[in-house]
Parts: structure tokens; C-alpha cells; sequence
């Protein structure tokens, strides 16, 4: 076989593999559907889930922090109110247009993702959970990852 035919198919091969390593990548790990249960630090904020309504954030200023529930398709969620620019804490403007720092300007999307300057990262995502009678509490001291809903 002659040098140039093998570098093709050498060549051929790393492209495979390299497309491979890529297509894994891009699924990721898939996210977990539920947190686990909250912890002694978790406070009520005295609503159902289904108090939430599709496409809001309700806002709950808590002595331990001050948290938005939200709800989308997946189900709900809880988000730190505060910048992660300066910790001003951010306003609910509509689904479509997120959460704005009135300090500063900067903006996040409904999930608390995609942050615009001067924000350092997204929203921070707190464990939500339920007690037996269906009440929603935060525990601002668990972070989950922001693709965590609570269904229902």
C-alpha cells in the first residue's frame, strides 16, 4: 500500500473518531429529575406547586434569602434573586424577557441562564422540595444543577 493511501485512510479514521467524540459530548450526562430531599435548613415559602402559574416567578424575600419559584414546561423551580454581579437582587420582568438587574442592567433568562454584563455567571438554583402536605420549601443551602424541576 502506498504511503499516500495509507495517511488517507489514517486521516479518515482520526475524522471519524474525532465526529465520534463530539456527538458524546453533546448529549452530556442527563439531568436528574428530581432533587434529592432538602435539608434541615430548607424554609417554606407557603405555596403549592400548582400555586405557580405556568411562565411566573413568584418572588418570596425569606430572612434567609430572597428567592423566585418559577415554573416552566418541565415543572418548578427555584432561583437566588441575587446579581451575580454585585448581589442586587433582580426583577421578574415576563417569561420571554427573564430577569433584570436594576443596578446595573444586566439581564437572565427565565431559567437564570444566559447572563449579559455586568453578571459574572447564571442565577443560582436551590433544591426545591415538598413537606407531606404539599407545601413547597427552598433549602438555599443546596444547590442543584439548573436543569432540575420539581413536577407538579
Amino acid at each position: 500500500m502506498a504511503i499516500d493511501e495509507q495517511r488517507r485512510r489514517f486521516c479518515q479514521a482520526a475524522g471519524l473518531a474525532a465526529v465520534g467524540v463530539a456527538a458524546g459530548a453533546c448529549g452530556g450526562p442527563a439531568c436528574p429529575a428530581e432533587p434529592a430531599t432538602c435539608g434541615t435548613t430548607a424554609f417554606s415559602v407557603g405555596v403549592r406547586a400548582s400555586d405557580v402559574p405556568l411562565g411566573q416567578a413568584l418572588s418570596f424575600q425569606m430572612p434567609q434569602a430572597h428567592v423566585f419559584v418559577c415554573r416552566d414546561s418541565g415543572g418548578v423551580y427555584a432561583l437566588d434573586a441575587g446579581c451575580t454581579h454585585l448581589g442586587c437582587d433582580v426583577n421578574f420582568v415576563s417569561q420571554a424577557s427573564g430577569f433584570q438587574c436594576p443596578c446595573h442592567g444586566a439581564t437572565y433568562d427565565f431559567d437564570g441562564d444566559k447572563p449579559t454584563g455586568p453578571a459574572r455567571g447564571p442565577l443560582v438554583h436551590y433544591a426545591l422540595c415538598t413537606t407531606p402536605s404539599g407545601i413547597l420549601i427552598v433549602d438555599v443551602n443546596q444547590q442543584v444543577d439548573a436543569c432540575v424541576r420539581l413536577k407538579g
